[in-house]
Formats: structure tokens, C-alpha cells, sequence
């Protein structure tokens, strides 16, 4: 249920501009994008844009690697933020969850974060 989501993790607001996770960095948390567009870059060049629903980050957790990409803010966006802990509380509790991010792993290998 969203409540029990809402328990792990705390809505944050990121005004236009908000660099998410920067590539190359270690990576320590995700997030759900509640509301707005973040773009993805690597290497400078845009890779695509996510909205609401989307996810960012959860591949370097899931697989212990540094970020893969860049996230901006291209809006004004409310976020959910999940630390690893959370995160793995999170694959534990929410199998529909687990099976949404194993797929996205799958289908993105590597090309973005």
C-alpha cells in the first residue's frame, strides 16, 4: 500500500535544476518521482526523460556499482527517497515492486541509471 511506502520514505521537494545523482558517485539511495521530469544524462549527452512513477538510481543498489548517470530536476518535482535500507526493506515487503525494478535492471543494462 502507498501508506506502508510512505512509512519507509519521506517526499522531498527538488526545484528546477536539482542535480539528483551525479555519475560516477557511490551510490546510497533511490528515488520514485512523485511528481515533475527529470532527464538523464550520460557522459553529457541526454539520455531520456522520466516522470511520474519513475524510478532513479535503483540499478547501482541493486547491483553495488557506482551511479551510471546524471539526474536533473527539468522541473519543479516531489520525490520519494528510499536508503538502501529502505530500499531492501522495500524488495522484501512489496514483491510487485521487486518485480517492476528486476525488470527494469533487465531491459536496461547499463544504458541508464
Amino acid at each position: 500500500s502507498a501508506e506502508a511506502v510512505a512509512t519507509l520514505a519521506r517526499v522531498e521537494r527538488a526545484p528546477i535544476g536539482t542535480v539528483l545523482i551525479r555519475e560516477g558517485e557511490p551510490a546510497d539511495s533511490f528515488y520514485v518521482i512523485a511528481s515533475g521530469t527529470v532527464h538523464i544524462e550520460r557522459q553529457g549527452q541526454f539520455v531520456r526523460s522520466m516522470s511520474d512513477g519513475g524510478f532513479i538510481g535503483e540499478i547501482a543498489l541493486v547491483e553495488g556499482t557506482a551511479r551510471t548517470a546524471t539526474a536533473t530536476c527539468a522541473t519543479d518535482c516531489e520525490l520519494v527517497e528510499f536508503g538502501s535500507f529502505e530500499f531492501g526493506r522495500l524488495m522484501a515487503r512489496f514483491p510487485d515492486v521487486r518485480a517492476r525494478i528486476d525488470a527494469a535492471v533487465v531491459r536496461r543494462p547499463h544504458e541508464d541509471e
